[in-house]
């Protein structure tokens, strides 16, 4: 019986899951307790998988050589070139010859939505943010390095929503909700304050304290359900230009007047379904047959049915997928997604 490993690489974490071809999952873990390693930004992803690896496949009694298959979709895998380097390296750390490798994103789009014969699109809002269009020819676009900076999910959601507060203290910007959000999620008394702590420290002693700015991100919603302005234009028009990446996509792989389902997926689609109601609305526009659709899976589960679908390439049976449902219930792998209504 095959065994497999599904690899789930971003930013900011690493999720393996180990399973067998029949939909039983045997282990579940993450890289919270792996120790930062200055080295190369690529080895650093393979260490980072490797320790994850060996964690999640001896809490199963298992050994390395007990799997035959590796689905792996990782940051980092972007320009061509990238790609046999990263399956290069799994072969050598994991010593498992079968190796598939794919960008992040792809494991996310799987997560959502069959692949095969189908025309998809994933829109990945985690730290990062990426894009990915297929079509049911087996064409695809990968946005990569060419997804913009302040469309990178969360990290450039909790900027906007810094830089506007400290706009606003000084009359840059109008006043916004916001700005008591932010205070009373950082602590601060003031904008003033904020910005001096990010910028410079508060003392002559005090060091500067860069935020972790995805984890304002969520205050943008906040903000909208107390009918702030600011934020509403704000998510108005970062859905319009996410959108605007898959209306791009669909017309190269022509694809524009298909029916497509576009996955949102990511820790900020899942924490308000508000940003996917506006993406679609705005989707439709240009792409009449396109729909959004929550993922269903966290992307490591998409990762696993990748390797599926080589292994069953009419389509994962569905007594495979029931077994691996209750796996992934019982091991919290379905995405939760908070769901708001804005009267």
């Amino acid at each position: 019986m095959p065994l497999i490993l599904g690899v789930d690489l971003g930013g900011t974490k690493t999720h393996v899951i180990a399973a067998d071809h029949l939909g039983n999952i045997l282990g579940f873990g993450d890289d919270k307790d792996w120790d930062y390693v200055d080295t190369d930004r690529r080895m650093r992803k393979i260490l980072r998988i490797r320790h994850t690896v060996a964690k999640v496949v001896n809490a199963a009694g298992l050994e390395l050589t007990d799997f035959e298959r590796v689905s792996a979709s990782c940051s980092g895998a972007d320009w061509a070139f990238e790609y046999p380097i990263g399956v290069r390296q799994l072969r050598e750390s994991l010593g498992i010859e079968m190796i598939s490798y794919y960008n992040d994103c792809i494991g996310a789009l799987r997560g959502g939505t069959e692949m095969l014969g189908r025309d998809c699109a994933v829109i990945c809002l985690g730290t990062g943010g990426n894009c990915s269009v297929f079509n049911r020819e087996g064409q695809d676009f990968q946005y990569a390095y060419y997804f913009k900076d302040q469309h990178q999910g969360g990290g450039a959601i909790g900027r906007f929503i810094a830089d506007t507060v400290v706009d606003a203290s000084v009359g840059l910007a109008p006043e916004t909700a916001l700005t008591g959000l932010l205070l009373q999620a950082t602590g601060c008394a003031t904008a003033e304050e904020f910005h001096m702590m990010r910028t410079t420290g508060r003392t002559e002693y005090e060091a500067p304290t860069p935020p972790v700015y995805k984890n304002f991100a969520p205050l943008l919603f906040e903000a909208i359900r107390m009918g702030d302005a600011v934020a509403t234009a704000y998510l108005e028009l970062f859905s319009k230009e996410l959108a605007h990446y898959v209306v791009v996509g669909a017309r190269k792989l022509g694809m524009e007047k298909r029916d497509i389902t576009v996955v949102m997926s990511g820790g900020v689609c899942k924490s308000d379904s508000l940003m996917t109601e506006t993406i679609e609305k705005y989707l439709r526009l240009e792409l009449p047959g396109a729909h959004c659709i929550d993922a269903l899976f966290e992307p490591v589960v998409g990762a696993l049915l990748l390797e599926y679908d080589k292994l069953y390439p009419e389509g994962v049976p569905p007594a495979v997928m029931a077994t691996l449902e209750r796996g992934c219930a019982e091991r919290e792998l379905f995405r939760k997604v908070a769901i708001t209504r804005i009267a």
